[in-house]
């Protein structure tokens, strides 16, 4: 081999030695901040715009409730969809008919890319049934705040206990990172309680009819507890048989990856923190392993079907020209103020009164 060959070789190989003995050094020498609130800040601040936040006491990622994907609504389309975007849970939907409109109260647990996790989500309409050529069915769209109800619920793996949450809400998250589950260890127990018991009886209705049966489920006054275990509604295609094992393999070795590559830490801020500074491929996986952009983008053609295309505004008209000024008004005649008599005149007056007679004289005067 020509020498100068062997000299650029050498060359580029040192090259390489010295930024992996860089990196190394720098990996060695990283201290995560010490700052605790810091720390949570720029992750939320990381988080704010895929419309999550994280819970440092608890440990666990929650959906914000004022987060975009409040205006994307739900249909089956986004179950049906959900193992593309590496998330594979099972899915119980409720659906029953209250106060004009029609409902649906949905539970979800499992394996959410290299989180594990559950949901309670509340949505309705009052809209006709979607019939496209891509999807024929219910659309239905986010309550409003007057709307939400106190839920909470625990999520159970293999009988322990592993997240808890509960909140006024729609849409009732918690999310822990890290943790690979396969569907069928998860347990939920889930508590939705209704404004009044007529609202509550409807949805106990749409329970059964799901096929749950009364062990399954109590109610409490306005409140129904629900056991969730093995789902009773059909399930998406997508989430069974090849699909799930091919999604679940996958995140099964991120989950690895995640936990092996932070192994140096226990706090999941100083996880994050070090997974940003020196994988920040893998940090990317983690902050898209929830409910991104990319995932309702891909049903973004249904949301215009239910929306419509509003035709742009049509510009204003133009403002007509200002009338010209007006000519100015004529000035007005005023009275001239009247002149004293001269004394001339003042003497042909007084010579023209009579004088007083004699009866006018007489010293009496005259009753008014």
């Amino acid at each position: 081999m020509p020498l100068p060959i062997i000299i650029a070789i050498s060359a580029v190989a040192a090259v390489v030695v010295i930024l992996v003995l860089i990196w190394l050094v720098r990996i060695i020498a990283f201290r995560p901040t010490a700052d605790k609130a810091k720390q949570l800040k720029e992750l939320n601040d990381d988080l704010e715009p895929a419309g999550f936040a994280y819970n440092m006491k608890e440990d666990y990622f929650y959906s914000l409730k004022n987060c975009w994907q409040r205006e994307v609504g739900y249909c089956r389309l986004y179950d049906e969809g959900s193992p593309f975007f590496n998330m594979i849970m099972d899915c119980e939907p409720i659906t029953f008919s209250y106060g004009g409109k029609r409902w649906l109260i949905e539970l979800w647990k499992g394996q959410y890319g290299i989180t594990t996790g559950a949901e309670i989500g509340i949505y309705n309409t009052m809209r006709e049934d979607i019939h496209s050529e891509k999807f024929t069915g219910t659309f239905y769209e986010p309550i409003s705040d007057a709307e939400q109800m106190d839920l909470s619920f625990v999520l159970r793996k293999n009988g322990k206990v592993l997240l808890k949450r509960k909140g006024l809400h729609w849409w009732l998250t918690a999310f822990k990172l890290g943790e690979f589950s396969e569907t069928n260890t998860l347990t939920m127990e889930a508590k939705i309680k209704f404004p009044n018991r007529a609202m509550c009886w409807a949805f106990v209705n749409g329970l059964m009819r799901t096929g749950y049966r009364p062990q399954e489920f109590s109610i409490h006054f306005k409140t129904v507890t629900i056991y969730f275990d093995k789902p009773h509604s059909p399930q998406p295609v997508t989430q069974e048989g090849i699909q799930e094992d091919v999604v679940q393999g996958v995140n099964k070795n991120n989950c690895k990856l995640y936990n092996t590559v932070t192994s140096r830490y226990t706090d999941t801020l100083d996880k994050l923190e070090y997974l940003k500074a020196f994988a920040p491929e893998l940090y990317e996986i983690m902050m898209h392993s929830l409910y991104a952009k990319g995932f309702f983008s891909a049903f973004e053609w249904i949301i215009k079907i239910i929306h419509g295309h509003r035709p742009p505004k049509p510009p204003e008209p133009p403002k007509p020209p200002c009338p010209p000024p007006k000519p100015p008004c004529p000035p007005t005649e005023t009275c001239t103020e009247s002149q004293p008599a001269d004394a001339e005149t003042l003497r042909r007056i007084n010579s023209r009164q009579k004088a007083p007679s004699a009866h006018e004289n007489s010293g009496h005067d005259n009753e008014v």
